[in-house]
């Protein structure tokens, strides 16, 4: 609104006019995909690979991965 005044006083009013605590936000977070360590290690994927093939791959592709992969005993 006020582009035409001097810096200083652009930055002296943000400085004065916001509150202390509330200047800055938290970081998002990635989400967290429950197939990706799945497709991972059964293909032996990165993380960007293993991402677009759990876009091809369909239920139950991915039921067969996690069948032959499960090693039993108890979690």
């Amino acid at each position: 609104m006020n582009s035409h005044l001097d810096k200083d006083m652009q930055y002296s009013f943000y400085l004065n006019s916001l509150r202390k605590r509330k200047r800055f936000s938290p970081w998002l977070r990635k989400d967290k995909v429950k197939d990706l360590e799945c497709v991972k290690q059964y293909y032996g994927y990165s993380n960007d690979k293993a991402s677009q093939a759990l876009k091809i791959l369909n239920k139950e592709q991915l039921d067969f991965i996690k069948q032959r992969l499960e090693t039993g005993g108890t979690k």
